[in-house]
């Protein structure tokens, strides 16, 4: 089934994992990983001719500035780079899906099926009901980043709950789940929780097309949507295996969706625009690709209502 009449469907999706770094203590490891990154890993990379010295210095600039971002008396890092983020998309006139996390001071690379309480993230969404009201309002998607609803239908129902509240008026509500993790469970947790989607299909280690799904599938009576492309995977800052070449890969991906009339699943977290990752170039390089190639460019929630729609055989 075709999906439209695009060569191909673009789906512009972030995982806000983080909002601001002043959030997190001085001593705290994403602080020092903050600044081990500015100061270590981007000197390396521009010795290596991956980051340009302007770039690197902007990083070291920050963390000279840190103290005045703790104060209050800087901009913030990473509010900046969701700022950045979204005045991009609305330059190229699209929009996104951005999965929030239901609950603060949660997160963290773990084992999955280990209750996620009490780990890294430190934001309360709730303190950015008016963000999530005014991306909503403009077109943006807001969806749960879901951290232990692959354990258990109550975690899933506690989630949406969270969202529901802040966006009471909103209907469909879709889920990625924190570091992709799945269960056998995780589908039925979510439908039966009043989901609409779920956009977790995909591994951290791997771009592509998931077991050759090209489009999204129904399953357990939930809409599920793969994900192809996560800048973490294919930069790789945490992906041994990423392609030496990420421009090539991904317009090998683009290529073999053309073919298809795929679904391409875009996941770019909302603090890679600027410091300390500077991701941001190949983003809008993507953008500039898939409008060059007539693609359509959308959210989550559409493609699904899309699908639902279209006339079954």
């Amino acid at each position: 089934m075709e999906t439209n009449k695009a060569n191909y469907t673009l789906v512009l999706t972030h995982d806000v994992d983080h909002i601001a770094l002043r959030n997190y203590p001085v001593f705290s490891d994403v602080t020092i990983d903050f600044f081990k990154r500015c100061l270590w890993s981007n000197l390396l990379r521009t010795l290596n001719g991956k980051l340009s010295l302007l770039r690197y210095l902007d990083s070291v600039k920050w963390c000279v500035a840190y103290p005045l971002v703790k104060l209050g008396l800087f901009p913030d890092p990473w509010e900046k780079s969701m700022t950045d983020m979204l005045a991009m998309e609305k330059k190229y006139e699209v929009r996104s899906t951005l999965f929030f996390i239901p609950f603060n001071n949660t997160g963290g690379r773990v084992t999955a099926g280990v209750p996620a309480k009490g780990r890294a993230v430190r934001y309360a969404v709730g303190d950015y009901k008016n963000l999530l009201r005014e991306l909503e309002a403009n077109g943006w998607e807001v969806g749960v980043h879901g951290i232990d609803a692959h354990i258990s239908l109550k975690n899933a129902q506690e989630e949406i709950a969270v969202i529901k509240n802040l966006l009471p008026l909103k209907e469909k509500i879709g889920a990625r789940m924190h570091w992709l993790f799945q269960s056998a469970e995780l589908w039925r947790n979510l439908k039966a929780a009043g989901y609409y989607y779920d956009a977790t299909f995909g591994n951290n280690d791997e771009v592509g097309f998931p077991e050759g799904k090209y489009l999204p599938f129904k399953k357990d009576d939930i809409w599920v949507i793969p994900l192809n492309i996560q800048e973490g995977t294919l930069l790789g800052y945490w992906n041994k295996n990423a392609p030496v070449d990420p421009w090539a890969k991904v317009e090998e991906i683009l290529s073999e969706a053309k073919e298809k009339n795929a679904v391409v699943t875009v996941l770019w977290h909302n603090n890679s625009f600027g410091v300390y990752h500077y991701h941001e170039d190949l983003y809008e390089k993507i953008l500039q690709k898939a409008k060059t190639d007539g693609a359509r460019i959308c959210r989550c929630v559409d493609i699904c209502e899309e699908l639902d729609a279209a006339p079954r055989l």
